[in-house]
């Protein structure tokens, strides 16, 4: 059968080759798309690393100099902090307030970060720096590395100490990339001192190890640590700008209207000194705004398949569907020869199966070479011999689906032809 089927596709080479070179173009650019959602779903399978649901953030805002209700009385960076946690403390007594935390130079769903490099004996990383206080792991839902509770971890994150992620934990204690395995555990390095220079001064001890945490739902996990700060800091009213405070609310306290609620209930008694209560936002809008750029970039990727898997359907449609019809009398002849519908349409299938093999070959090979040569979105989802072949698979699979269907329906209506009738034209 397979000697045959070649001889009758050699026997037709020039509009084969035509076949083949159209399926590869199609071939290739369904890869890349396909390979895109793939390394999207592979990523989302991957844990946020937080919780964002009923977690709200809360503007803190400076009365300005020009406003009448603004105290003008000169005060020292000690009374300004003090008026800052005074509005934390008041913020956490409220009965709805299950936790609160406040941060710097990062904020979940907005581009805020520190970068550095952190030195532990011979090895370097470079890592997100994210000042929070110890709340912050229990108002975000952010759990140890060894599985332990957001609040046990709160408990553990000592002030003027370090809470780092599993990932940069585990290339420090063992010293191998994220590319490598290591049968190390990141908690290893709890105890352990790090520091910011190749010297070793500005030590900090390693108090904690969190789980691995993405930015948002596509992007990768990073590395990163957390510098817990204590309450003895201190800040100003230009600094406070810069300082993000966040609530965990209680669940049942999170129902429609809550904010509004909120907001009414607490202005005057959130009004410390020159401070006062300016914005409260949940989370989700936070989510949704940042995350709509990248769905939307998702949907023009599934676009993409999605018109070359009907450009590829209607092209070969067309192809074998014409194809068929001009080979009505072959087809007659084959049946009066004692060949049965079954038989010629396996004969037809497997045709078709072999030229989209054969345009799929040559498409393979320039889907690795655009992925070595780091030309498709490795961001998530590093490149790697697996992702390639199970890509691969899917495209081979989906071309595969439309070029049966394609065959099979233009044969059906084509055996339907009486022998003669077929014949009669010859």
């Amino acid at each position: 059968m397979l000697i045959h089927i070649l001889k009758i596709i050699k026997n037709n080479l020039r509009a084969n080759l035509l076949l083949v070179a159209g399926i590869f173009v199609i071939a290739t650019s369904l890869w890349y798309a396909v390979d895109y959602v793939y390394a999207v779903a592979v990523n989302g399978q991957k844990s946020l690393g937080f919780e964002w649901e009923n977690v709200y953030y809360i503007q803190v805002g400076v009365l300005p100099q020009e406003s009448l209700e603004r105290d003008t009385t000169t005060r020292s960076p000690e009374m300004m902090t003090g008026e800052y946690l005074e509005f934390c403390n008041r913020l956490k007594r409220h009965p709805a307030v299950k936790d609160l935390c406040y941060t710097r130079m990062h904020f979940h769903y907005v581009w805020k970060n520190g970068f550095k490099t952190v030195f532990y004996d011979t090895l370097q990383a470079g890592a997100y720096t994210r000042m929070v206080s110890p709340g912050y792991f229990s108002v975000f839902g952010v759990k140890g590395a060894d599985g332990c509770s957001p609040e046990e971890l709160s408990k553990r994150a000592r002030p003027e100490e370090m809470v780092m992620t599993d990932n940069l934990a585990r290339y420090l204690i063992s010293g191998k990339g994220s590319k490598e395995y290591t049968p190390r555990k990141g908690v290893e390095m709890v105890g352990k001192l790090v520091s910011f220079n190749k010297d070793g001064s500005d030590s900090v001890r390693v108090s904690a190890v969190c789980e691995n945490q993405k930015y948002n739902e596509y992007t990768s996990q990073q590395a990163a640590f957390y510098y817990v700060r204590n309450d003895g800091f201190k800040c100003t009213y230009a600094s406070i700008p810069y300082q993000d405070l966040f609530i965990r609310v209680k669940a049942d306290a999170d129902r429609p209207g809550f904010v509004e609620a909120f907001r009414k209930e607490m202005k005057k008694q959130l009004r410390v000194g020159n401070l006062y209560l300016a914005d409260m936002r949940p989370m989700s809008e936070f989510r949704n705004e940042q995350l709509s750029d990248y769905r939307s970039e998702l949907y023009t990727y599934l676009a993409i398949a999605g018109f070359f898997l009907i450009n590829a359907f209607l092209a070969v449609l067309g192809t074998f569907w014409f194809r068929t019809q001009h080979r009505r009398e072959e087809l007659a002849i084959r049946i009066t020869s004692g060949a049965t519908p079954h038989s010629l349409m396996r004969l037809l299938m497997g045709e078709g199966i072999l030229l989209v093999t054969f345009a799929y070959i040559p498409a393979l090979i320039v889907a690795y070479n655009l992925g070595v040569a780091d030309l498709v979105n490795t961001w998530p989802v590093e490149w790697s011999l697996g992702r390639f072949i199970v890509g691969g698979i899917l495209t081979y699979f989906l071309l595969l689906v439309v070029v049966v269907f394609s065959i099979w329906f233009p044969a059906r209506q084509a055996m339907k032809i009486q022998p003669a009738e077929a014949l009669h034209g010859e």
